[in-house]
């Protein structure tokens, strides 16, 4: 190849790629959706200028569900989204493509990567048994009836938490007017306990079982109301919302973010304190 044709060659692939406009996008757990161009992910917010307006904007960045760019690279997973893939991986289903296909899975796995992240699909008795999508193909993805095993977990929790703390604050009554912990301990427990005959259950023993099954009832008509078993992902328009949010409460997440918190600050204290000793060091020099 000679000089000549290699230069229109070099001059022909920059022309083509410095018309191309990487555009990243910030989704929000509403659905909705900003065209930028991301400038940094810090420890705590994000800084982006925004395709629309050109100006420079900051947000928190626990308001970003994930941030995307049209070329397959991930920048940032929300805590959220990492919780409803977590959802998603335990049960079967259907995906519903932004292309408008459907395509149904027995199992799902998604890598988590930064770099074109893919899906996993595991179908029983098919001929193709194993098949792969890219993660930001994905609209949303809708898990089967299995998933109401789920909302059984949640009522059975529910229950027992509210009769754990009932029978505590009755404990704690009872020690106050007895100053006898072990007689009021009992006391506590006996009353949500069956008994050798109907006459002798505890005195909460029917209240236990009613509750119980009630309360996994309405966890099974709020998460089918409320179409909980479908965890949406990509928009399909910017003007288009999801329809509820994605936002996905966590004790476990919040604990851990105030302890990554807590070190954030530690090892910021602990860098600025080695750049003054650093200077000091150089003082004297």
């Amino acid at each position: 190849m000679n000089k000549q044709l290699q230069f229109w060659l070099f001059l022909l692939l920059f022309l083509t790629f410095s018309k191309a406009e990487v555009k990243d996008v910030i989704v929000f757990f509403d659905g909705s959706t900003g065209i930028a161009l991301v400038d940094s992910i810090e420890f705590d917010s994000l800084k982006y200028i925004d395709h629309d307006s050109g100006d420079t904007l900051r947000i928190a960045k626990k308001e970003a569900y994930f941030v995307y760019n049209d070329f397959g690279r991930m920048f940032y997973y929300s805590p959220s989204s990492y919780l409803r893939m977590e959802f998603l991986e335990e049960y079967g289903g259907y995906i519903r493509t932004v292309y408008e296909d459907t395509i149904f899975y027995d199992r799902i796995y998604f890598d988590r990567k930064m770099i074109r992240p893919e899906v996993a699909l595991y179908q029983e008795n098919e001929e193709l048994p194993f098949m792969t999508l890219p993660f930001q193909d994905i609209h949303f993805v809708r898990a089967n009836g299995s998933v109401l095993k789920k909302s059984v977990r949640n009522g059975f929790y529910t229950s027992l938490l509210s009769f754990s703390i009932a029978t505590v604050l009755k404990i704690n009554s009872r020690y106050k007017e007895t100053e006898t912990f072990g007689s009021a301990a009992w006391s506590g427990i006996k009353s949500i306990l069956p008994g050798f005959t109907p006459l002798e259950n505890g005195k909460q023993y029917h209240s236990f079982t009613f509750i119980t099954p009630s309360a996994t009832i309405a966890w099974m008509l709020f998460d089918l109301v409320f179409d909980r078993r479908t965890q949406y992902f990509r928009p399909l328009e910017r003007e288009i919302n999801f329809p509820r949010s994605m936002y996905k409460f966590s004790i476990n997440t919040i604990v851990n973010r105030q302890i990554e918190k807590i070190q954030y600050r530690r090892d910021e204290k602990r860098k600025e304190k080695e750049a003054e000793e650093a200077k000091k060091k150089q003082s004297l020099y």
